[in-house]
């Protein structure tokens, strides 16, 4: 098993290796419709995923979307999922301004007037869009932000997600260890910087907190509201999407009211269930791209929605 992972280790790195080359080498344009290409391949192959993603989307969709363009926004979200990180790939080599005039940015108003109170703002994102690209657009707009990022375990790997880092101008936090993580994330909300958190990633075991997502109770990861809560830094919804070709907007929301009981936990499930909602409307707009793929619910639960929705 050991020699099976490192093959697959090894051609997976020469994989990435050669399309680091390709995209060296292609405009944008070019790189999207590579990667869109690329996609397409790999959701005939991903047949596993294919079944989890279509849970995902049954959740997410219910039956006001039938069975045929589930599987069409399938294949679409797949290669979405290519197209972003071959263009986030792509940027690092691209010129400022080319960056500036491909990303609008909406409710700008909303960031400012949350920098102004000084307390460090928290931006409340998900796996939706070209999400890797947020806190770099708002850094070269003038918002100082930072993202929390879990580097590769093939060090070959991570050591491309560092040098992408550098070449974009990435503010980044390592998540491991965790307590070094805090105290950075704490720092940065101190000093009124801009922390953006994906709300939808997979917890470490244990720190998690359960909210319903999409009707279902969901451990998702509390960072977020946790860092909030401890600073008073405000929370802000934020989700990106494509328009056109290689155009983007990027969307903030207006501040979520931060309830406080006096009890922690029931505060972070409260507030936290708020932003949740915000990401469904997000997921609900742009199914095609969303990571879909991704495995957050068992059959079971599904099948106890459906019996819910049917009552």
């Amino acid at each position: 098993m050991g020699d099976f992972r490192r093959l697959k280790s090894d051609l997976g790195w020469a994989l990435i290796r050669a399309l680091v080359a390709v995209v060296k080498r292609l405009d944008l344009a070019g790189v999207v419709r590579l990667g869109r290409s690329l996609g397409r391949i790999a959701s005939h192959l991903l047949n596993l995923r294919k079944s989890v993603a279509l849970l995902n989307l049954d959740v997410a969709l219910g039956d006001e979307v039938g069975c045929r363009r589930k599987r069409q926004i399938f294949r679409r979200a797949v290669a979405y999922v290519a197209t972003m990180g071959l263009e986030t790939l792509r940027y690092c080599y691209e010129v400022p301004e080319t960056f500036l005039k491909n990303f609008k940015i909406l409710g700008l108003e909303h960031l400012s007037a949350a920098t102004s109170a000084g307390r460090g703002v928290v931006l409340a994102g998900g796996h939706v869009g070209t999400f890797t690209l947020v806190a770099v657009r708002l850094s070269r707009a003038g918002y100082p932000s930072w993202v929390i990022v879990r580097l590769a375990h093939d060090p070959r790997v991570s050591g491309l997600y560092r040098e992408m880092m550098v070449r974009l101008g990435v503010n980044w936090i390592g998540d491991r260890p965790r307590a070094r993580c805090v105290k950075e994330s704490l720092s940065h909300l101190l000093s009124n910087d801009i922390l953006h958190v994906l709300i939808d990633q997979k917890p470490s075991r244990g720190l998690g907190c359960v909210v319903p997502f999409f009707g279902i109770p969901t451990e998702m990861f509390p960072g977020a509201i946790s860092l909030a809560l401890k600073t008073g830094a405000a929370v802000l919804p934020v989700t990106i999407h494509r328009r056109g070709l290689i155009q983007h907007v990027i969307e903030i929301g207006a501040p979520i009211e931060i309830v406080r009981t006096g009890d922690r936990h029931k505060d972070v499930a409260i507030n936290l269930a708020r932003v949740v909602k915000a990401l469904e409307n997000a997921i609900r707009s742009y199914p095609e791209e969303w990571w879909v793929i991704s495995r957050r619910w068992s059959p079971e639960q599904v099948a106890e929605l459906r019996k819910k929705r049917v009552a």
